[in-house]
């Protein structure tokens, strides 16, 4: 017996995609799709077509293809993204103390990487190509 398209778990799983708001898509948004290895099979396929980027364990970004390479690229920007990633993972953290001068106008200096304080412990690599979320003084939790 055939299965429609419509009753699928890969067509499910495109409008759980078009459904979630904001541009980071955990694991667990699918759980209730299938099983582990159904659902690991179409995160591979959503990688594969450059709709989805690994962005860390269990994280992925919405993706769009680049106008001039065969590349995806992350909706939103890269470093917001992983920041968000952050918040659906419910971990506490406050901007870096650069990016807090910076804000402050203590210091004129224009923060160039993407570093944050944690506030809660998080012990994940959280990046995409040469972006990386990176915890400030090396501490995973204060």
């Amino acid at each position: 017996m055939r299965v429609k398209y419509s009753e699928s778990i890969e067509y499910k799983a495109l409008n759980r995609l078009k459904a979630i708001r904001g541009s980071v898509v955990l694991r667990k948004d699918f759980n209730d799709l299938g099983s582990y290895r159904q659902i690991s099979r179409i995160l591979k396929e959503l990688i594969a077509e450059k709709k989805l980027v690994k962005i860390g364990a269990g994280i992925y970004a919405k993706a769009y293809l680049s106008k001039y390479s065969d590349i995806p690229l992350v909706k939103n920007g890269a470093d917001s993204t992983l920041r968000e990633a952050l918040k659906r993972l419910g971990v506490a953290y406050e901007p870096g103390s650069a990016e807090k001068d910076y804000n402050e106008g203590k210091s004129t200096q224009v923060p160039v990487r993407n570093i944050v304080k944690l506030k809660s412990r998080c012990r994940r690599r959280i990046g995409y190509r040469n972006s990386e979320l990176i915890f400030e003084k090396k501490i995973n939790a204060k």
